[in-house]
């Protein structure tokens, strides 16, 4: 079996810890968020119940899918950024052997905003390499190879279901290079990122699965920690059941995900960086990754663009101007018969009489030999 990196997760946890007091109290305060709420809607679904049974079932059902949506938004636009960024101090740990000089916090951000520049960009690269994983998992890896546990075979799909559960903690992985090749074509780094993984699979992923397992075991256990001074209290003052419950799943819920799906966090990027450390992209696994996964064909497309965008804007400010060099940075071409090739359309004047010997020049002014006119009234 793949060695785990438990022991090193929980030292790197340590090293981290301003991140995990920030993430610890961010979920305090959506668990009381979630308390106040389920407590003010769950009295008025009382209330609406007592009218009529049907309208507070109903009222109580869309309150639950109004936390869904909260808690939603919240994953998305601020845990995920908080994620990322203690996924970059971690990184700098895990590659470097030290930590950022500074605050962790500010470092982190920065390093996240430098990479991406925008919180889109996060995401949009995040929710391509997701689905590469995925189809990863889904075609190539054998699930129950990598837990050699009796019987496991006969759990194929429970296994497999679980193993694309734990993919959130391979993308943060993939999306980890980022901040150690510091290369700011983050298409790219993540292009090469699922290669690296495709080629290295079976430590990453056991790990990965292995901590879901145990996070499950984490909440358990948080259940019960909090659930027996609950249950003395709930005989003590029975009213205050419902209340007790609630407030025992949402804080082990809470926990779970700031301190236990961190730990998971960090022994996959222990996993991901020690399995794919000198492994270069294998264009075998590009072409067969390429043939199953439409994620992965769009992520190349976007490295290519991006590198086309990054690398020529020079030749695309020249093709701009009609891909051609403009006279004012060229020497200047033998005269040409008016109508030639590059000369504007000469007017519908009468010609000069004849054009006086190269070496005797007129009085007053000539013609330049670009062919644009020299007076202003001929310009308009």
């Amino acid at each position: 079996m793949p060695k785990l990196y438990l022991g090193e997760a929980l030292a790197l946890l340590g090293k981290t810890l301003p991140f995990i007091w920030v993430r610890l109290g961010s979920y305090a305060v959506l668990g009381v968020g979630l308390l106040v709420y389920f407590g003010v809607l769950g009295g008025i679904g009382l209330l609406l119940g007592r009218l009529w049974a049907p309208l507070g079932f109903i009222f109580f059902l869309v309150a639950i899918g109004g936390a869904f949506a909260v808690v939603s938004w919240a994953s998305r636009y601020y845990f995920h950024l908080l994620r990322a960024a203690h996924t970059a101090v971690m990184t700098e740990f895990i590659v470097y052997g030290h930590g950022p000089e500074g605050g962790q916090i500010a470092y982190g951000r920065k390093a996240v905003m430098d990479r991406f520049r925008d919180t889109s960009i996060l995401f949009a690269v995040d929710v391509l390499v997701e689905g590469a994983v995925k189809a990863f998992v889904r075609t190539f890896a054998r699930i129950a190879s990598i837990l050699p546990i009796p019987g496991m075979r006969g759990f194929g799909n429970l296994v497999e279901r679980i193993a694309l559960m734990s993919t959130t903690y391979v993308d943060e992985a993939i999306l980890s290079r980022a901040y150690k090749e510091r290369e700011q074509n983050v298409w790219q780094v993540a292009y090469d990122g699922v290669l690296l993984y495709a080629q290295a699979w079976k430590p990453i992923l056991t790990n990965a699965v292995v901590l879901v397992l145990i996070g499950y075991v984490e909440f358990l256990l948080l259940l019960v920690i909090l659930g027996i001074p609950a249950l003395a209290l709930a005989a003590v003052f029975p009213g205050l059941s419902v209340a007790l419950g609630i407030l025992v799943l949402v804080g082990a819920w809470m926990i779970k995900l700031a301190v236990a799906d961190a730990f998971s966090l960090a022994a996959t990027l222990i996993a991901y960086h020690r399995g794919t450390e000198g492994l270069t992209p294998n264009e075998e696994w590009k072409a067969k990754l390429e043939g199953v996964s439409d994620r992965f064909r769009e992520l190349g497309q976007k490295a290519v663009d991006n590198a086309q965008r990054s690398s020529g804007p020079a030749a695309s400010a020249l093709a701009g101007s009609g891909s051609a060099p403009s006279a004012q940075d060229t020497p200047p071409p033998a005269p040409e018969t008016p109508g030639g090739p590059g000369a504007p359309a000469a007017p519908e004047t009468p010609a000069p009489p004849s054009a006086p010997p190269s070496g005797d020049a007129p009085e007053g002014p000539t013609p330049p030999p670009s062919g644009e006119p020299t007076d202003p009234r001929e310009r308009s």
